[in-house]
């Protein structure tokens, strides 16, 4: 079955030469008969015979095996038009090799520079304040309605542009994305046909196993899998379709549905989405079937851990049973999110006998790493106070960030973890920050120049007054700065309360000296600019 999925990792730096010999390799494997070389050249070109195969196909498969559309485009990105390259480029405001690029590698206008990183080159044109870079963004495809994790809905590039007082980027990004959306005057007479992976897709969820026979006839019926949702056999399983599930796997279809994000900058992959929606809905007949047809329990769909996880989230116990009785594993991060905190401790105890089972662990973190973090995450006081007595990191190691922000999210913003914790206590989630608190310094800095106070700042709108309240205090009384500014909204956690609405935490970070005024910030990035503009009147009160 073509996946079309990149299958080459490419290496720090690039080779055009080296490539060309790639292809070369190929070619003449294809044409000897070599399997492996046959399962690539199957995976990214159709209908390919060894007589009329020629180096230019093999290029491009080459090309598409590294997850670029064309021979040109990889050429372009080990020419150096890469997304971190365009990024340079919009910060410097060299309009005009950002236009180069674009032209090379329309893609790059929407790419986020990596998996960890979900800034695009238009946000760097809002805060750089470049409109006609931002113009050329949005004319090849920049969405300017994409925001940076973790705080997406208020770091879009519209909204940074709007809130800095940007109007003329504003006026830009709405007219550009008008004009996206009036329609495009048909050439031929008749409606346009839809992506054929959207009418496969379709059929699926209404079970038209008829059509989807003829596509198999044809030689037709691929699966054009996406990030977002996983591709047709999710389908089948969202819409409780087990007789389109059980056609596709007949016709060859992988059951774990491997997915790929990414072109060519980089490339992240995921699996594993219809058994673990098999085990968020109950459906047990379609778990049974999965499994029968070797779909693996514990692989992992991209930050929603296994299918196992995803059953013990949903508090779905029969189909944790099946997926257990069918070598599903409970690893470090399920038994500690879900505070079972007897099985941690025996893996701890196994994991320093060296008889701990390497599946076990779901990444390359040592397991007090995993419990760690994850205990956290479940307010699991008790696994986090013995994940830290094995942990050795200095104090103003940059990795306790992340460790200090677990506690903050209350489990609520994620809904399958939330649907099996919603029961459990909400004190304990303080207790295990100030635990941590306690093990580093308070001041390590995250991701775009953020501390722990700008997270507490900006905590969930489900999290009480008094809980943040609380956790901003512990921060405090750890010794947390109150002048550090963030590098995406350039403004200090008081700015970032203010911003959020966060009026106990105000009056907490002013009575512990913080500046109320910041005269020498840019003035749309003072406590009382955010207040007014977000519409928070008690904070501007608050301020005087």
């Amino acid at each position: 079955m073509k996946q079309k999925l990149p299958t080459r990792r490419m290496r720090e730096h690039p080779d055009l030469e080296q490539l060309k010999r790639q292809a070369k390799k190929l070619l003449n494997a294809f044409k000897a008969g070599d399997s492996a070389a046959v399962d690539e050249v199957n995976a990214h070109y159709d209908s390919a015979q060894a007589a009329t195969f020629a180096l230019h196909d093999a290029q491009l498969v080459i090309a598409r095996s590294y997850g670029f559309d064309s021979w040109p485009k990889l050429k372009a990105y080990v020419d150096g038009v890469s997304i971190r390259r365009l990024v340079e480029a919009v910060r410097a405001g060299h309009v005009e090799r950002v236009r180069a690029m674009l032209q090379a590698r329309t893609e790059l206008a929407d790419m986020t520079v990596s998996y960890g990183d979900e800034h695009r080159a238009i946000h760097y044109a809002v805060m750089h304040r470049r409109p006609e870079i931002a113009r050329l963004l949005m004319q090849k495809g920049a969405n300017a309605r994409a925001g940076i994790h973790p705080h997406r809905d208020a770091t879009s590039a519209w909204t940074l542009a709007r809130e800095r007082g940007y109007e003329e980027i504003v006026a830009i990004i709405e007219e550009e994305e008008e004009r996206r959306a009036k329609p495009v005057p048909p050439r031929a007479t008749g409606p346009a046909p839809e992506p054929k992976d959207e009418v496969e897709r379709v059929a699926v969820a209404n079970g038209d196993l008829s059509w989807l026979r003829v596509r198999l006839a044809e030689g037709k019926l691929t699966n054009h899998v996406r990030w977002d949702d996983g591709g047709v056999l999710t389908v089948a399983v969202r819409n409780n379709r087990i007789d389109a599930l059980e056609f596709l796997l007949e016709c060859g279809f992988d059951p774990d549905e491997r997915v790929s994000s990414g072109e060519g900058d980089w490339i992240a992959y995921s699996q594993g989405y219809p058994l673990w929606y098999s085990a968020a809905l109950a459906r047990s007949d379609m778990a049974k079937l999965l499994l029968d047809r070797g779909a693996n329990p514990n692989v992992h769909v991209d930050s929603s851990g296994s299918a196992v996880y995803s059953a013990y989230s949903h508090k779905q116990w029969q189909l944790v049973e099946l997926l257990r009785e069918r070598g599903g594993i409970v690893t470090g991060d399920i038994a500690a999110i879900y505070r079972q905190t007897d099985l941690a401790r025996q893996m701890l105890i196994e994991d320093e006998r060296g008889v701990l089972p390497h599946s076990i662990k779901p990444s390359d973190r040592p397991l007090a790493e995993e419990l760690l973090r994850f205990g956290a995450e479940g307010g699991a006081t008790e696994i986090v106070r013995m994940a830290l007595e094995r942990i050795d990191w200095a104090r103003h190691d940059a990795r306790w960030f992340g460790m200090l922000v677990s506690p903050l999210s209350f489990w609520h913003h994620i809904p399958w973890l939330y649907a099996g914790n919603k029961d459990f206590d909400r004190e304990s989630y303080l207790e295990c920050f100030r635990l941590i608190l306690n093990a580093c310094d308070v001041n390590v800095v995250g991701g775009f120049g953020r501390t722990i106070l700008h997270e507490i700042a900006a905590m969930g709108e489900w999290i009480t007054e008094a809980e943040v309240a609380a956790f901003g205090r512990a921060a405090l009384e750890a010794g947390a700065r109150m002048d550090r500014r963030d590098e995406i909204l350039s403004s200090t956690p008081l700015g970032w309360a203010c911003r959020w609405g966060r009026v106990r935490l105000v009056r907490l970070l002013i009575e512990h000296g913080a500046d109320p005024e910041e005269n020498g910030a840019e003035a749309w990035a003072r406590p009382r600019s955010w207040a007014l503009k977000m519409g928070h009147h008690d904070v501007v009160q608050a301020l005087t």
